[in-house]
């Protein structure tokens, strides 16, 4: 009955919908892109034979097609005659799949989950496996994905309380959903219990660690140190700081801190790198920068020119990692904010100790790795992050230890991504 609705809702919603989302998309030029694909048409090319094993990975945004790009170089190494096709929701998304890609690998806008739609997106696609980044679960997707042959699996399974609470509405559904998947592949233990709780089988749930941590240098920041550094024309010693991620009402504390810091001595020449999570926030940003009378550059600028200000707005997609390898003090956002945090590893791959507020919901376990070691940094508010920085401004070597102790801690996370490519080649086999 559930299901039932959700596909009356959702049915009723497009019909209604979708041709003020075609009038908007041909006045504006957004969505034009891939809309054929989200409505279930892939077009040609799709032909295959009975060897090929295919595998189709899903990631929502940008975040999870990175973590795609390392399950897939595992999963190539591991089952050579396999393609790939991954599909995910958001523009973002798209640029970054494709600037990862390589001549096995397809990267398509994920179909809208209504019958029909996924029903031909599905049947032109075939996929030997089907495989949800974290926590990715649409009913309509999966249940005929299951019904069409296809074994799925999620990776890197994450639940908060939260999405627990929430699902537990519809614990029916949920229960059937679950029950589609071969293998589950989760974080931490307390994400297993919730996968459990929903009517996931114990035996088919393994906890197998954050593949999103498992990540090295070469990979997050494909450009050497110099290349950024000149990008800002920062000499040897000049502070650097980058708050990455940030949110709405962020900035503009950050800003502050920028300023306080600015005062003080040893710090005049700090420069600013602020990366908004969501690129269609910028003019949000820069309109408050605007209003406080505060004068900044964008990153595409600098690129091709000299910087003029000490405030750098990144306005593009996968530069944010090779500033932090750069960067003198690192602040992770979404977290100053209710928004639960971002990826911390991130910038501990580096050996950068990483400040962020107390809202990590979303990476508990990153925060909880990196503070057992000294790595973590959690600050309560603005105040407190300008404090802090000017503390270690002043103990060089207790930042250097937090530094090499957050390297340290994100080494042990490699690895994961392998055990859960290992874990997809087990269901193809089995």
């Amino acid at each position: 009955m559930l299901y039932g609705l959700y596909q009356l809702f959702g049915w009723l919603t497009f019909i209604v919908g979708f041709p003020f989302l075609l009038l908007y998309s041909v006045c504006t030029g957004r969505y034009r892109e891939g809309l054929g694909q989200r409505l279930g048409f892939l077009g040609t090319g799709w032909e295959t034979h009975d060897r090929v094993t295919r595998i189709w990975l899903h990631g929502a945004s940008v975040g999870e097609v990175m973590l795609a790009g390392l399950l897939i170089k595992e999963l190539a190494a591991i089952l050579p005659e396999a393609d790939f096709v991954l599909s995910t929701m958001t523009e973002q998304g798209m640029e970054i799949a494709r600037k990862q890609a390589t001549d096995k690998v397809r990267c398509i806008y994920a179909p809208l989950d209504l019958v029909g739609i996924v029903g031909r997106a599905i049947r032109t696609v075939q996929p030997t496996v089907y495989i949800c980044l974290e926590t990715e679960l649409w009913p309509a997707f999966l249940l005929q994905a299951k019904s069409s042959g296809s074994k799925l699996v999620i990776l890197n399974g994450r639940l908060s309380e939260r999405s627990f609470n929430r699902y537990q509405l519809a614990k029916g559904l949920m229960a059937e959903i679950l029950s589609c998947f071969a293998m589950i592949s989760v974080i931490q233990q307390s994400d297993a219990k919730r996968f459990i709780g929903l009517g996931a089988e114990p035996e088919k749930v393994r906890v197998l660690g954050n593949a999103k941590y498992d990540q090295d240098i070469e990979s997050l920041a494909p450009m050497s140190e110099e290349q950024y550094r000149s990008w800002l024309n920062l000499h040897p010693d000049q502070p650097l700081l980058v708050a990455g991620s940030t949110h709405t009402g962020e900035e503009e504390m950050l800003l502050t801190v920028f300023q306080d810091l600015k005062k003080t001595t040893g710090l005049q020449g700090l420069v600013w790198v602020v990366a908004p999570r969501h690129l269609q926030r910028l003019p949000e940003v820069e309109a408050m920068l605007k209003q406080k009378q505060v004068p900044y550059d964008l990153l595409s600028d600098v690129k091709s020119a000299e910087r003029k200000t000490d405030i750098i707005l990144v306005d593009s997609v996968g530069d944010l990692a090779g500033f932090y390898s750069i960067a003198s003090y690192v602040f992770c956002g979404g977290s100053l904010v209710e928004r639960g945090g971002h990826n911390i590893m991130e910038a501990a791959v580096f050996g950068k100790p990483v400040f962020y507020g107390p809202s990590m919901k979303d990476f508990s376990d990153a925060a909880e790795l990196l503070e057992s070691v000294g790595g973590g940094l959690p600050v309560n508010c603005p105040d407190d992050l300008t404090e802090s920085i000017l503390y270690f401004m002043d103990h060089p070597k207790d930042y250097d230890t937090a530094g090499q102790r957050a390297r340290k801690i994100a080494a042990t996370q490699q690895g994961s991504a392998r055990k859960q490519a290992e874990l997809v080649k087990e269901v193809i086999c089995h």
